[in-house]
């Protein structure tokens, strides 16, 4: 499971390392030192151009004036909603790996609205004591999150929500917790992200071992999660 992360790229880091194109209403996520589920997230689609949109990396007389599709940046609520769902009450904040074809749930998702959920590390509680780790990146890349979006209909407007798609632990990480996010290489982010590869058996290709991660142990606070603080990520000693 993955239930807590860190996010604490700029929207410069963002669009350097995802190649993004556009900014919905000119969006720019601020540092989340503790980002819990219900929150708003900054997630990367492809999706058509909007009018309200910031376009990124180009100057205006750049841009092509008509693109079809755009790489962008979208806040989203974290955790999926089912189009039947009478509220917001029992958000989807992960989906598992192995059985994510067989959920009718996620079958519109996976098919062609698949996202990148971006973030700089994520928590995991060991148990039995229920030690917190920060688990991160070796080659100190960003995380890219394998996620999932849909759209929900509040009654008054329409909200987007996503989802992090886990899959079984291996090797250290297993000692810690059996499940681990789906994270995607750079290599594979063109991939995931296509909309026009429909095929739910897209999922298979991502069944490989996972990029190498690294860990510490972080204070207890974090477990609040009003404490929103750089802090949360520092390493500390097993006895404080």
């Amino acid at each position: 499971m993955c239930g807590r992360y860190a996010t604490t790229m700029s929207r410069t880091d963002l669009q350097l390392e995802f190649r993004l194109e556009a900014a919905t209403e000119s969006y720019e996520p601020p540092p989340n030192y503790n980002v819990a589920p219900t929150q708003t997230v900054p997630i990367v689609v492809i999706r058509k151009p909007l009018d309200d949109d910031e376009r990124l990396g180009q100057s205006p007389a750049a841009q092509p004036a008509e693109a079809s599709v755009v790489r962008a940046l979208n806040p989203a609520f974290w955790g999926l909603i089912a189009p039947w769902a009478q509220d917001l009450s029992r958000p989807m904040i992960n989906a598992r790996m192995e059985t994510l074809t067989e959920k009718k749930m996620f079958a519109p998702s996976l098919k062609s609205r698949r996202c990148i959920i971006p973030a700089s590390g994520y928590f995991e509680w060991r148990k039995p004591e229920k030690t917190p780790f920060y688990i991160f990146r070796a080659d100190g890349r960003p995380l890219a999150f394998a996620g999932l979006y849909s759209w929900y209909n509040t009654g008054d407007d329409w909200l987007l929500t996503c989802t992090i798609i886990t899959r079984e632990a291996e090797g250290a990480m297993a000692e810690i917790h059996n499940r681990v996010p789906l994270i995607l290489d750079a290599h594979e982010y063109d991939t995931w992200l296509d909309p026009t590869l429909t095929d739910p058996a897209i999922i298979h290709q991502f069944e490989r071992p996972h990029p190498e991660l690294a860990y510490h142990q972080v204070h207890k606070a974090v477990g609040n999660v009003r404490n929103n603080l750089p802090g949360n990520i520092m390493p500390v000693q097993p006895a404080e």
